[in-house]
């Protein structure tokens, strides 16, 4: 049977989807005419636009940050938290014999512990299955008699909960109490109680109190001009446990000892002085100016300066003998008078005996008899060093700290350098050296003006110093070099000038006593004869560079107006070896070299002892 035909419909339903998809079509939306207020507005949007959009950046930008710092402290947070869990992850993995210790320690606790308690819950279990069978049989005796016996035997019996508590606590209670006997025995405190004479004095905290007292009241006797062992006083000490009682001070007790004299005593001030006993006033007023006024005269008015005495004055209120009260102008006379005392001086960088001397404003022959050692020809004055000063020194010495700000020389540095132009052994001053400055500022310290010490805290360049440059010849020394000249038969000296020519001889002008021999500048000059060179160097009587000989017949031969000088003194020459250079120093016209003959103080004419050629 054959199957059939079907209509082909997808043209139609094609049609049919345009025509759906036509109607469902919008229609065009006419655009409308802005109003005159609608036109405003429109041109206000663009700026409304813009500020909102810089306002999403900024959210932004803040949404990033926080974002950002969120991350940062979650990172800084979870990586401890995460290195944690490792490490207990580790160490639970690798102490699983200390974990099995400590279970096994806690279980055996546990058990000891909850033992009680466990025989009491199965004692109970039992006697309340007796309790319910009472009661079924409706024996209501026996079930009290049984709750009863079992509360008992719950709490009081052989291991009853109370029993059982009180097993343990009463070792703990039994050591809490022997500690608080033990604190209470050690922290109960016992002072002495002195006794004079059969006279209960008071308690003192030791006997060194005691002896303290009866010092102090010597001086106060033997000051007035008594005698200590005018008091007759047997101490008695005894311990007693301390209460509510006071100590008695050692200046308290020393009161109650004159007390017991049969001198006149008064109520006053003692003045003490490195805690010796100077006197006592009835007033101090004037005494407090009158040590103001001794530190005034030595403050300079610097904002960090401090001015105090060397001694602690105080003051101790207390009974004196009469004998021993003095008036104020006393203790101020005494205390604005001088003694004699041996002093030292701390020696500073670049001190000498001299400087020390003016310094300090004392003789230096007394610097000297007090410190013979400073005379010695090797004695070397070394920063540190303490100078023994025997002088008058106030009664009451002041020290002063202060900070000052001065100037210090710097030394300068040497260079040496070479120079082609100049022979070997001629140094020339190239550079000249200069010192510099430096502002320091130290703390300074002194006593009685003297200064004792000072630490520097601060330095501040103020001038650079100029290195000094000293430039050394490389030529061979002409000294190696020699002449080729030779002596007359009847002479004594050779030429002493290569090339030189003769200018003038013995009396050519008013006092010349010798021969000019001109020559180029730096030519050589040659030892006439031999013998010791016995000056070299520069002459202020107008030879300029000089250099003499003297040679073994007694004669002695001179040189001079010399550019450079090439020996020194002792230096033995032979005949013929340079000496020197021709120059013009000193009192000289032209480059020449001026010759003598010399037989001790007599100066011979060289025309009867020299070649010329």
């Amino acid at each position: 049977m054959s199957e059939a035909k079907q209509p082909d419909t997808s043209g139609i339903s094609e049609e049919i989807e345009e025509i759906i998809i036509e109607e469902k079509k919008p229609e065009p939306i006419k655009e409308e005419q802005p109003l005159p207020q609608e036109e405003e507005k429109s041109a206000v949007e663009p700026a409304q636009t813009e500020t909102r959009s810089k306002r999403n950046a900024l959210y932004d930008i803040t949404a990033s940050f926080g974002e950002y710092v969120v991350g940062v402290l979650i990172t800084t947070v979870s990586i401890p938290i995460r290195w944690t869990v490792r490490l207990a992850k580790f160490l639970w993995k690798h102490t699983v014999l200390f974990r099995d210790t400590l279970i096994r320690i806690f279980t055996a606790l546990f058990k000891f512990l909850g033992a009680p308690f466990i025989r009491i819950k199965r004692t109970l279990r039992i006697s309340m299955a007796e309790i319910k069978k009472a009661e079924e049989n409706h024996d209501r005796t026996a079930a009290f008699r049984i709750k009863a016996a079992v509360v008992k035997d719950a709490l009081f019996g052989r291991r009853g909960l109370l029993v059982t508590l009180f097993n343990y606590a009463a070792p703990i209670i039994s050591l809490v109490f022997l500690f608080g006997i033990v604190n209470y025995v050690t922290d109960t405190g016992y002072a002495i109680k002195l006794s004079i004479n059969g006279k209960m004095m008071g308690y003192i905290e030791n006997e060194q109190v005691y002896s303290d007292a009866e010092r102090i009241t010597g001086e106060r006797i033997t000051y007035a001009g008594g005698n200590a062992s005018e008091l007759d006083l047997t101490p008695e000490y005894s311990l007693e446990r301390l209460g509510d009682q006071q100590y008695v001070t050692k200046f308290q007790l020393a009161n109650m000892m004159l007390e017991m004299s049969d001198s006149n005593i008064e109520y006053a001030l003692g003045i003490y002085i490195d805690g010796k006993f100077y006197g006592a006033v009835l007033e101090n007023n004037k005494i407090e100016k009158a040590l103001d006024s001794i530190l005034n005269s030595y403050r300079t008015d610097s904002d960090d300066e401090e001015v105090a005495f060397e001694q602690e004055i105080t003051y101790e209120p207390g009974l004196f003998l009469e004998d021993s009260i003095i008036s104020e102008d006393e203790m101020i006379t005494l205390l604005n008078s001088e003694k004699q005392q041996a002093s030292y001086y701390t020696v500073q960088e670049g001190d000498s005996p001299s400087l020390i001397s003016d310094k300090l404003d004392i003789p230096l022959k007394t610097l000297e008899e007090y410190n013979p050692e400073i005379t010695d020809e090797d004695y070397i004055m070394r920063a540190g060093k303490q100078l023994l000063l025997e002088q008058s020194v106030p009664f009451l010495s002041v020290s002063i700290a202060r900070t000052e700000v001065y100037e210090v020389s710097v030394p300068y540095d040497t260079e040496h350098t070479t120079d082609d132009d100049h022979y070997q052994g001629v140094f020339t001053t190239v550079q000249k050296g200069e010192q510099g400055k430096n502002q320091v500022t130290a703390r300074v310290y002194y006593v009685n003006g003297v200064e004792t010490r000072r630490t520097i805290s601060g330095t501040k360049v103020v001038k650079e110093p100029v290195t000094e440059i000293i430039s050394e010849g490389t030529q061979p020394p002409q000294s190696s070099h020699y002449s080729n000249e030779s002596v007359a038969y009847d002479k004594k000296y050779i030429w002493p000038v290569q090339g030189g020519t003769y200018w003038g001889g013995w009396g050519s002008y008013w006092g010349h006593t010798g021969v000019d021999i001109g020559g180029a500048y730096g030519a050589d000059i040659y030892a006439g004869a031999s013998g010791v060179v016995t000056y070299a160097g520069w002459d202020n009587g107008g030879y300029g560079n000089m250099v003499t000989i003297l040679h073994p017949d007694g004669y002695t031969t001179l040189y001079g107006h010399c550019s450079d000088v090439f020996v020194t003194v002792g230096q033995e020459v032979t005949q013929g070896q340079c000496i020197a250079a021709v120059g013009q120093t000193g009192r000289a016209e032209g480059n020449h070299c001026h010759f003598e003959v010399r037989l001790g103080d007599q100066r011979l004419n060289p025309d009867y002892y020299l070649t010329i050629p």
